[in-house]
């Protein structure tokens, strides 16, 4: 048991990946185990570091009396390559109503406030995010528009681990910056290229954020993505309910879910109709200014 939650708990295998075993009413991950009935707190039956088996599809922590039958568990898959491929006129509306919920339903932490709000920033963690940004977002701009990967993991360094939390501002943007990608990868096969160079090249960056953050920046760059992520890329290439499907992922977490869309705006500002530098400085009113006294305040 790497670390137990009221409704969740991540279990450290052999090889160093998380698996999350997640109550009823959570939404769905990569690497995770959704019970079918609901069960007592786990932090009230599990500890940090217990030992747990898989034997014969029956998961066990002995001691615990907890066991978990995936038998007959359906398998999920959370990847977003197979949807249509976006269209620059047709998604507009799409990615408008985004933005706007963004501006709106966004949280006073992490970046998204500091993205998405014409205002100075509050706080010195404000100021240094603020700075990160202008920063790593027009060269992560760049390196996409020309495929080059080496100067995306440059744009991804200033990122990995950026923030406080259980999974860390920057790497929650990164994950939808990813799941913007693979979402084009099918029309644009360039991206698709971008994509298979940066998987070994994010496997080392990772290396440098907590263990949560890692597992779920590796399953996006390997193009599998949490359910509510996948549900609003769904909605918006494929048409539906993009306001819902956005509410509901900005549910996730305290600010992460603001953070992962804020990632995935970003991964579409191509067809928005910008160019590479205004699509990371200005695209969703992040205003230069600001940037630029964030960076002279922190220096």
């Amino acid at each position: 048991m790497h670390s137990v939650f009221l409704h969740a708990c991540n279990m450290e295998w052999d090889s160093g990946e998380l698996i999350t075993l997640l109550a009823p009413r959570s939404g769905k991950l990569p690497h995770g185990i959704r019970c079918a009935s609901q069960f007592a707190p786990l932090r009230d039956r599990l500890r940090r570091g217990q030992a747990a088996t898989l034997e014969r599809g029956i998961l066990r922590v002995p001691g615990a009396q907890f066991m978990v039958d995936l038998s007959r568990a359906a398998i999920w898959d959370g990847s977003v390559v197979a949807f249509p491929g976006l269209c620059g006129a047709q998604s507009l509306p799409a990615l408008g109503v985004l933005r706007e919920l963004l501006s709106v339903h966004a949280l006073e932490l992490g970046i998204a406030p500091v993205l998405l709000r014409a205002r100075r920033p509050h706080s010195m963690l404000e100021h240094a995010l603020a700075a990160r940004m202008a920063e790593a977002l027009p060269m992560l701009a760049r390196a996409t528009e020309t495929n080059d990967a080496p100067a995306v993991n440059r744009a991804l360094s200033a990122l990995v681990g950026l923030g406080a939390g259980l999974t860390p501002a920057g790497d929650d943007f990164i994950v939808g910056y990813l799941a913007a990608l693979w979402s084009r990868s099918r029309r644009e096969r360039r991206i698709g290229t971008l994509l298979r160079e940066l998987d070994s090249r994010l496997g080392q960056l990772s290396l440098h954020t907590n263990a949560v953050s890692r597992q779920l920046l590796l399953d996006a760059v390997h193009g599998q993505f949490a359910e509510r992520l996948a549900e609003a890329v769904r909605c918006i290439c494929c048409g539906g309910d993009v306001a819902g499907a956005t509410l509901r992922a900005l549910e996730v977490g305290h600010s992460s879910g603001a953070d992962t869309l804020c990632g995935l705006l970003f991964g579409y500002a191509p067809l928005q109709g910008a160019g590479p530098v205004r699509a990371s400085a200005t695209g969703f009113h992040f205003h230069v200014r600001y940037a630029a006294h964030a960076a002279t305040s922190v220096s």
